[in-house]
């Protein structure tokens, strides 16, 4: 069933233009109708809360509180927390519910709503959809809602960020001391986690973009810019630094000679640490389809087989269920630990980055040198929403890309997919010669420009 609101990450779009406050508010009446229904004990549901730094979270906060409030759902606000620290309160706190009000990497003037299960898990699709039936019938929900007297209440509870410190601490066994660290906030959700965590820790850190002023989120920084980054390590003479985007749930590394680390090469190491120490879950890990292959023989080379999925954290979560495995990510730097969480944590991720490096030895260049990466390409071709919602019909365009995967074909692959948080067209070309990329990158995305631009 197609969803009106929801997409593969929860609701997402440009505030105040997609995610209005009628709609945010409307969602607050559903969900709360909806805990309340399917609630097993006594007493009002609870709901943990989070946010990111950029200036829309307030309004949209405040419209989604007073619709869960009006229901009789009492809130406990953690301030400014990483997604991933949402999910492990809403787990420890035996919470009915979390909630993240964030659109992660993506631009500031856009923000999303992720709401996840009392276990830590987003939302299954079949209750969305109930969500989702229950925003249609706005009349039926305010027939339900609380007397005056008895509403739910809001409450600040920023010292739970301590809670999920103390978790974070909890997972590495080793002190950090003598390692010079560089840390990219990205102006968002990590800025306080981050810096906290590893001053616990030991190490010696130089703390860059975690000043949040509501509107400089991502820009030009984090996991997703990390060329200022790239020059601090090195001026510093660091031995590494972490990148993190607008919602921690991502981490990108960069190492002391300031190459960028991608998520792939984060995976290596962590399976390759977890498997060292007999942690690794049938010595198989979970991917996507963007995956370089370069990586994928890098791993079967140290007995470590590797599982792909489609694009999206939900979808590599749900192989790791399917085949009880505990290490998965993707090349972004969604790094997933079930052991640990029960989705993407950058800052837990780049904890056990840095466990592992200690392990070893060896510096974080030295443990990826190994590693021979295929060149490989992406271009974004920005679209409108209904030529992405059916880009996959347009008959000219998927005949040309099947003609140009047959031709690539035992040279190299190409992957052509529809954004699940933005209005982009993503064009993906990995092949064993660069010339070989920039040639179908080139022809691909000028395809894709003229059939839907």
């Amino acid at each position: 069933m197609a969803r009106k609101y929801f997409g593969t990450d929860g609701m997402r779009g440009e505030a105040n233009k997609d995610l209005t406050i009628d709609l945010v508010g409307n969602l607050g009446l559903a969900l709360g109708y909806y805990l309340k229904k399917h609630r097993k004990k006594a007493g009002k549901p609870r709901i943990i809360l989070g946010t990111d730094t950029r200036i829309s979270g307030y309004m949209i906060r405040s419209a989604l509180s007073a619709g869960l409030n009006s229901m009789g759902v009492h809130i406990d606000f953690v301030g400014v927390l990483p997604t991933p620290g949402v999910c492990y309160l809403t787990r420890k706190l035996k919470a009915d519910a979390g909630i993240m009000i964030s659109a992660s990497h993506n631009p500031v003037k856009d923000n999303g709503i992720k709401i996840f299960s009392s276990n830590g898990y987003k939302l299954p699709d079949k209750v969305e959809e109930e969500i989702e039936a229950l925003m249609e019938d706005r009349k039926k929900l305010l027939k339900h809602q609380i007397a005056g007297d008895d509403l739910g209440r809001f409450k600040y509870v920023e010292d739970d960020m301590r809670i999920y410190l103390d978790f974070l601490a909890s997972t590495v066994k080793t002190n950090f001391k003598g390692l010079k660290i560089v840390i990219d906030a990205a102006n968002g959700a990590a800025y306080r986690v981050a810096s906290k965590i590893y001053q616990k820790l030991g190490a010696d850190i130089i703390v860059i973009n975690n000043i949040p002023n509501g509107k400089n989120i991502n820009v030009n920084c984090g996991s997703t810019h990390p060329e200022l980054l790239q020059e601090v390590v090195k001026v510093y003479k660091a031995d590494l630094g972490l990148a993190f985007d607008g919602d921690a749930d991502r981490l990108i590394a960069v190492d002391h000679e300031g190459n960028v680390i991608n998520g792939d090469l984060v995976i290596a190491i962590i399976a390759g640490y977890f498997k060292k120490r007999g942690l690794l879950n049938d010595n198989k890990v979970v991917t996507t389809v963007l995956s370089n292959m370069g990586f994928e023989k890098y791993l079967d080379e140290q007995g470590i087989g590797l599982i792909r999925a489609n694009v999206g954290d939900r979808y590599v979560l749900e192989k790791m269920k399917e085949y009880g495995l505990n290490v998965g990510g993707e090349q972004s730097g969604h790094i997933l630990m079930l052991d640990y969480n029960t989705t993407g944590d950058g800052v837990l991720s780049s904890i056990q980055l840095v466990a592992a490096i200690l392990e070893s030895g060896k510096t974080l260049n030295e443990l990826v040198k190994d590693i021979k990466l295929w060149p490989q390409d992406s271009k974004n071709i920005m679209v409108s929403k209904e030529k992405k919602a059916t880009w996959e019909t347009n008959k000219e365009l998927t005949d040309f890309i099947r003609e140009k995967q047959k031709e690539i074909a035992g040279k190299g692959r190409i992957l052509v997919r529809a954004s699940g948080t933005e209005s982009l067209i993503r064009v993906m070309v990995e092949a064993e010669k660069q010339e070989i990329v920039d040639k179908y990158i080139k022809e691909l995305t000028k395809k894709v420009e003229e059939v839907l631009g």
